[in-house]
């Protein structure tokens, strides 16, 4: 398991959900308006819905990270993305970042402390992290989390991927290269 502290938090604090709005406002061509999900809608993969333009809504997951590492470590080290590989050990279920039935268009993490983001479309992700999880989690190793639930205690798992490998991962998956 990695050395990585509890970093994790709820994006629903005021200026959290104000500057997550501004960014997708800005990010996402035709948005017109930037909606909190429904606490059912958060349990199927959406933070928040994005309205556009003569188009139905994006969903949004966002990942709220306490600490961004980059302001300590050099960027190649610390510049790393979340990706949940088990939602619960205990009972093997996969993660949010394998899951096919999520109903998410778009992940967006976001560090708390200094305001950077990532914004990526989930299901070039999900196919990808499908494809490279266990690898990924030899390489880089895992990080367990304990959440207490109803008097007992579940663990989930992730492992923190650098941002760089994730896109040439999806670049390398989705370029269109001609068969061999």
């Amino acid at each position: 398991m990695s050395e990585h502290t509890h970093e994790f938090c709820d994006p629903c604090t005021d200026v959290i959900t104000a500057r997550i709005t501004e960014i997708l406002m800005r990010e996402i061509p035709g948005a017109t308006s930037v909606m909190r999900a429904t606490v059912e809608q958060d349990k199927k993969g959406t933070d928040f819905w994005v309205w556009r333009k003569c188009r139905r809504p994006l969903s949004v997951d966002v990942k709220v990270r306490k600490i961004d590492y980059t302001k300590f470590q050099p960027p190649d080290y610390a510049d790393d993305l979340a990706l949940e590989t088990f939602n619960v050990i205990e009972q093997s279920v996969p993660g949010w970042t394998r899951d096919e039935n999520k109903q998410t268009d778009y992940i967006l993490w976001f560090w708390k402390d200094t305001g950077r983001w990532a914004l990526v479309p989930f299901v070039l992700l999900c196919i990808v992290f499908r494809r490279k999880w266990e690898e990924w989690k030899l390489q880089y190793a895992p990080y367990v989390q304990r959440t207490p639930w109803n008097g007992a205690d579940f663990h989930s798992e992730c492992v923190f991927v650098p941002r760089k490998v994730v896109w040439r991962e999806i670049y390398n998956q989705f370029a269109g290269s001609p068969p061999k």
